[in-house]
C-alpha cells in the first residue's frame, strides 16, 4: 500500500492535465484491485458539488454509448443533491475515512438506492464502490467504480486501497485545477503560469503570470530575473521532490496591490529541474455568496445554507455552529422563505447549481476513435 501511495503522490506533483491525472490513478489503482470502468469527478471545496466528471471509461469499457451516457450523468446528478441516497460524494467526504461500497450501506439490498434502481442495475452494474478525496478537511473530488454482473463485489480490502490513497489523490487533484486554471486563463483576475528550467531560466510565461511576477519585483530589480520567493519555491520544490508532503509547495507574498499565491509543482517528475508555478491573487467572494445576499439571506443563514449543501444534517449542523436544533431549524425556515424554496433539495439546486448545471449538461467532445474527450 505504501507503494500506491507514493505512486500517486509522485503522480500528483507532476501538475499533469486533469484527464491525464485521473487516468494515470486509474492505471495505478488496477494494480491492486480490479474493477470494469469508473467515472472521476471534481467537486467545489466549498459546497462539495460535482463541477467535472471524467466519464470516458463509462464509454469506451461498452457501460454506456455516446447517445446513453448524458442520461446516465443527469441521474447520479439527481441521486446527489435531488433525491436522498446513499454514499453520495458529499456524504463520504464528511467521514473519516471517505470511501463507501454500495452493498455494505445497502446491508445486501442495493435496491434500497435511487442511483442503483435508475443508473447502475438497468446498466448491469451491481457493485460499485465510491471515495471522495478530501485533504485538510476539503473535498477536492470523488470517484466511482463499477464491476459489472460477471465479477465479484468489491471487498474490505480493496475499500482499504482506496482510502490509503484519498488524501494524495486531493492533494495532486488540487495541484491539477491550479495549473488548469493557468494555462486556459484568458480573463483578468485569472491566474498565472511560469515554467522555468533547470537553470531557473524562464521558459515559459502565461500574460497573468507576467503582470503578477511585475508586482512581486523589487523596484531595484531586473525583471528579466523571477523575484527571489519564486527562485526560493523553485529551489524547494526541486530538492524535496520525492516528498509526499504538499504543505510548503505554496507560498504567499505580500506586494503593494495585494496578497499573491504561488503554488509549485515539477511537471515531468523529479528528472530534468523543470518547475511550472502558479500565481494567482487572494480570491474574491464566490457567485453563491452573492447570489445569497440578493435575496437578503444574513451571514448565519448563508454559513447553514452552505452545511446544507454539503450534506449535513439539522443535528450535525447544530453541532457545528454551536447552536440549538430549534435556532438552527428557525435559520432554515427563513432561507426557505426568503429564496422561495420548499425543501434543502430545492434551496441547493436554486443557489448553487446553476454555476455548474450548464457544464454538466454539455456532451464532453468526442475523440477520433469514437470515444469521449
Amino acid at each position: 500500500m505504501n507503494q500506491l501511495s507514493d505512486d500517486v503522490a509522485a503522480l500528483g506533483r507532476r501538475g499533469l492535465p486533469r484527464e491525464q491525472f485521473f487516468a494515470g490513478v486509474a492505471d495505478r489503482l488496477r494494480r491492486v484491485f480490479e474493477y470494469d470502468a469508473s467515472c472521476w469527478h471534481t467537486l467545489d471545496p466549498q459546497t462539495r458539488l460535482i463541477t467535472s466528471d471524467a466519464r470516458e471509461e463509462l464509454v469506451s469499457s461498452g457501460v454506456y454509448t455516446p447517445d446513453t451516457i448524458q442520461a446516465a450523468s443527469a441521474a447520479i446528478v439527481a441521486s446527489e443533491y435531488f433525491v436522498s441516497d446513499v454514499n453520495t460524494f458529499a456524504g463520504l467526504a464528511a467521514r473519516r475515512v471517505p470511501v463507501g461500497i454500495l452493498s455494505q450501506a445497502t446491508k445486501g439490498r442495493p435496491e434500497r438506492s435511487a442511483r442503483y434502481n435508475a443508473v447502475l442495475a438497468p446498466s448491469d452494474i451491481p457493485f460499485e464502490m465510491r471515495a471522495a478525496f478530501v485533504s485538510r478537511g476539503r473535498v477536492w473530488g470523488a470517484v466511482h467504480l463499477a464491476r459489472r454482473g460477471n465479477s465479484a463485489d468489491f471487498t474490505a480490502e480493496d475499500a482499504t486501497a482506496l482510502a490509503t490513497v484519498t488524501a494524495a489523490i486531493a492533494d495532486g487533484l488540487r495541484t491539477t485545477l491550479r495549473l488548469d486554471a493557468a494555462r486556459e486563463a484568458r480573463a483578468a483576475g485569472a491566474p498565472g503560469m511560469v515554467i522555468l528550467g533547470p537553470g531557473d531560466e524562464i521558459e515559459m510565461i502565461t500574460p497573468p503570470a507576467r503582470e503578477l511576477l511585475g508586482a512581486m519585483h523589487p523596484r531595484t530589480s531586473s525583471e528579466e530575473m523571477p523575484p527571489t520567493a519564486v527562485l526560493a519555491l523553485a529551489a524547494f520544490a526541486r530538492a524535496n521532490a520525492g516528498s509526499a508532503h504538499h504543505d510548503a509547495d505554496a507560498v504567499v507574498v505580500p506586494t503593494s496591490s495585494g496578497w499573491i499565491t504561488l503554488h509549485a509543482s515539477l511537471p515531468d517528475g523529479a528528472t530534468n529541474g523543470r518547475v511550472a508555478i502558479v500565481l494567482e491573487r487572494a480570491v474574491s467572494r464566490q457567485a453563491t455568496a452573492v447570489r445569497l445576499e440578493a435575496h437578503g439571506v444574513t451571514p448565519r443563514e448563508r454559513e447553514i445554507a452552505t452545511l446544507l449543501a454539503r450534506g449535513l444534517t439539522n443535528p450535525e449542523i447544530s453541532e457545528a455552529l454551536v447552536l440549538s436544533p430549534y435556532t438552527v431549524q428557525d435559520h432554515i425556515k427563513n432561507l426557505f422563505e426568503k429564496t422561495g424554496v420548499a425543501s434543502r433539495q430545492e434551496l441547493v439546486a436554486r443557489i448553487f447549481l446553476d454555476d455548474y448545471m450548464p457544464h454538466l449538461a454539455q456532451p464532453a467532445p468526442l475523440t477520433s476513435n469514437g470515444g469521449l474527450a
